[in-house]
């Protein structure tokens, strides 16, 4: 017996399941990043980023690298997004937890000088010889009408004081600069609930990134349980959104919002990463990324 599901949904779910087992390291300043960029029209206040932590690169399928997502954006009017923890089951959830929370404007303040203590108002990239396919951890700060970039290759993965040896391949300045994004990142993906004016709550979803492609055909005994296609609500994914550029396999991507969203996020929410949905004659799997504020998808 053979049952449909892609490839796609099947690295997805195991990817669910990594980030969960990997948290520590996230926190170390190992960040998945999505694919989605901030908007380059100019936001409303509210929408303005002034740290973004995620991860680019790294040797991971590209259908992973859709629906990445930062570890943790603060705005200038102080709200804080991040994942939230997630179930460590096969197949995981759909959908990424997102929670938010909003920092008081001494808290922000007191992050925006900590970055200065520590050097971090630049842009630079310290690289790392010795390691193979790693991910690169990146810190974007925007303050004052600047923007800045650090970022660091296999930062979690090699540590910060592993190289700093009289052999070291680094120089004192590099090893300086790594430990400090390493210490900074901490800091922000660890702040106290002291620092906050609200509890925290789930990020609300007004712009949802998807990503279809069809599903190909796997051996039954490969997959965990019976799971019956969906019916797919919206517009034939065949021909929905536009083609994904450079994509591994023929995928579309769509932007949903409003009454769109509105009739397929509970279906999405019930979805776990294996689910295929039925349009048209076909089945599909989807990524599925919500859209940050300040973010333009597809």
């Amino acid at each position: 017996m053979f049952r449909y599901v892609s490839n796609l949904a099947r690295l997805t779910a195991l990817m669910i399941v990594a980030l969960v087992a990997t948290a520590c390291v996230a926190a170390a300043g190992a960040a998945p990043s999505g694919p989605a960029s901030p908007d380059p029209s100019t936001p409303g206040k509210s929408d303005r980023i002034v740290f973004r932590v995620s991860w680019e690169g790294g040797f991971v399928p590209p259908e992973i690298l859709l629906g990445r997502l930062p570890i943790i954006v603060v705005y200038e009017d102080g709200r804080v997004i991040t994942q939230g923890p997630q179930l460590a089951i096969y197949p995981g959830p759909l959908m990424p937890n997102l929670v938010e929370r909003t920092l008081s404007p001494e808290a922000l303040d007191r992050l925006i000088e900590l970055a200065r203590d520590k050097d971090l108002l630049k842009t630079i990239h310290y690289d790392f010889p010795g390691i193979a396919d790693a991910a690169d951890t990146v810190l974007e700060i925007n303050v004052d009408g600047e923007s800045y970039r650090v970022s660091a290759y296999a930062l979690a993965e090699a540590g910060v004081d592993v190289n700093a040896g009289p052999n070291s391949q680094l120089t004192p300045e590099e090893i300086a600069g790594r430990a400090a994004l390493s210490e900074f990142i901490d800091a922000l993906t660890s702040i106290p609930a002291s620092d906050f004016v609200d509890e925290e709550h789930a990020y609300e979803i007004t712009r949802l990134q998807v990503f279809a492609g069809v599903a190909v055909v796997v051996p039954d005994s490969e997959l965990p349980g019976e799971q019956p296609a969906v019916e797919w609500p919206l517009d034939d994914l065949a021909t929905a959104g536009e083609a994904v550029e450079n994509a591994p396999t023929d995928m579309r991507c769509q932007v949903l919002e409003g009454d769109d969203l509105e009739s397929v996020l509970p279906i999405l929410q019930d979805a776990n990463s294996l689910q295929t949905f039925r349009s048209g004659d076909e089945l599909y799997s989807l990524v599925v990324r919500p859209l940050l504020p300040g973010e333009s998808g597809c």
